[in-house]
């Protein structure tokens, strides 16, 4: 019974009474005799709480021994573990597992793929190398995907662990940030033998003064090579020809250079600058024979200063099996002509995306006209370009032979309107067939369209506009308004 203010109440009242006619002396007798009984059962107690706690444990080491996950096998259980596994809280969740308990914790142990999930080292963060270093012992010996981010501190320790296990690499990415990798790092790195490394994404190097190429040739399985920085001394070197992805930065007559190594490129994006010389005059064409995705973005920073020229970069490719190109670009270098010789070179392009505010319809109908297999058609900031000539160029009319038959998939965003409502209506509508119509049509019915304008294009949310387009579904036609272009 628990102590109250009651309980104690009653006892002096009941002692009281017992004790009226007792001395001092047998009242402090009766005192020895209960605190005699306290202790005893207090012993009493703790004896019984012991039994107790004893038949607690068998009972749950009995439940233990009957649960179902005990009598599965240790590589049903290991994969249990896998399955559990959240990629964003991987580091958390494999410690709670291996914290359950001994059997628990010796399966999480021996079961390396457990602890191989993409690893993110923040070096901005406080290091633990020791605590990485038991984390990349239990992955052996599996691959790893590591991303490092950047920081401004003492992370030699961290980083020496690292390379300590580069062999196992699958995947290095260094995000782009405020500060760069060192350039020991990269040097160390490139000396080393890469054997699982399949995927390369180099940042930006600090000053270095060696001039030696960055030299990663010992990387018998890399195939996707992303280097943000652009390659500015020292050189690197990597072996092109294996490469099926590549993302860079560089000036345009490198780029053709390096893309003339690139013979089994399917995926690439090419982020480059004007020339600082006129392209020479004659050049052999680069066959790019696998190559099925291209995005060329051009930086014209510098356009305007003398010397500079805008790069004539499809003069020299050739992609007969190419099907998606994007074109990013923001003056007035643009030259249609360039871009169609481009076009009998790779005549199976399916989706095309522009964005350049300086871009026109007739360059447009142009560029659109040259690729007759057209399925996708992505216009971002083309505000010169998406106007009612163009609009009128895609509005299909029974009997006669339409342009991009096969075109079913549009998107358009751009802070403001060149056209006329009615006419964007009209187009889409005569591009629109439902899937009960008894005649085949002759152009493809649209599965997506979406238009997203700025805040200056709010009448495409009338009810007018609404109403012209209203048998075609939601989920088909997207209109959207964003505030923020």
């Amino acid at each position: 019974m628990t102590l109250t203010g009651a309980s104690v109440r009653a006892a002096v009242l009941e002692q009281t009474e017992r004790t009226k006619h007792l001395s001092k002396a047998d009242i402090e007798r009766i005192i020895e005799e209960s605190e005699l009984n306290i202790t005893s059962l207090d012993s009493q107690i703790d004896i019984l709480i012991k039994l107790r706690d004893s038949q607690r444990a068998d009972v749950l080491a009995l439940r233990y021994i009957m649960s179902s996950i005990r009598t599965l096998p240790v590589e049903l259980l290991a994969k249990v573990f896998d399955l559990s596994i959240e990629d964003p809280t991987h580091i958390k969740d494999v410690y709670r597992l291996a914290q359950v308990c001994s059997d628990w914790r010796q399966v999480a142990h021996s079961t390396p793929q457990l602890w191989s999930r993409p690893l993110r080292v923040d070096l901005r963060k406080r290091a633990d190398a020791d605590g990485l270093k038991a984390w990349l012992a239990q992955s052996a010996p599996l691959s790893l995907p590591i991303s490092i981010i950047p920081a401004h501190k003492d992370i030699a320790g961290t980083l020496e662990e690292l390379l300590s296990v580069a062999s196992r690499w699958h995947s290095l990415r260094i995000y782009l940030t405020t500060y760069a990798m060192p350039s020991w790092f990269f040097r160390k790195l490139s000396q080393g033998m890469l054997d699982s490394l399949e995927v390369l994404e180099l940042g930006p190097i600090d000053d270095d003064a060696d001039p030696t190429p960055l030299s990663f040739t010992a990387v018998p399985r890399l195939r996707k090579l992303n280097i943000l920085c652009g390659l500015t001394a020292p050189q690197t070197l990597v072996p092109w020809v294996q490469l099926t992805d590549l993302v860079i930065q560089i000036d345009s007559h490198e780029a053709v250079a390096i893309l003339a190594q690139c013979t089994n490129l399917v995926r690439a994006s090419i982020n480059t600058s004007p020339w600082c010389q006129p392209p020479a005059a004659k050049r052999d064409i680069v066959a790019l024979g696998q190559l099925q995705t291209l995005r060329f973005f051009f930086r014209d920073d510098h356009m305007r200063q003398t010397g500079h020229h805008g790069p004539p970069f499809f003069d020299y490719l050739s992609a007969p099996l190419l099907q998606a190109l994007r074109l990013d670009f923001d003056r007035e270098y643009w030259t249609s002509a360039r871009l169609t010789a481009f076009q009998l070179r790779a005549p199976n392009i399916t989706q095309l995306e522009f964005a350049s505010r300086k871009f026109s319809s007739e360059d447009l109908v142009t560029a659109i006209r040259n690729a007759s297999s057209l399925t996708h058609l992505t216009l971002t900031f083309c505000t010169k370009a998406f106007d009612d000539a163009f609009i009128r160029t895609l509005h299909y009319q029974p009997g006669m032979i339409p342009l991009l038959p096969q075109l079913h998939n549009l998107v358009v965003k751009s802070e403001v309107m060149s056209f006329t409502q009615d006419v964007l209506a009209g187009m889409i509508m005569s591009r629109w067939w439902p899937a009960s119509s008894e005649a085949p049509p002759a152009v493809t019915s649209w599965t997506h369209v979406e238009l997203e304008f700025g805040r200056r294009c709010a009448t495409l949310n009338s009810a007018r506009f609404a109403d012209m387009l209203k048998d075609i579904p939601s989920d088909v036609l997207i209109v959207s308004r964003n505030d923020r272009i």
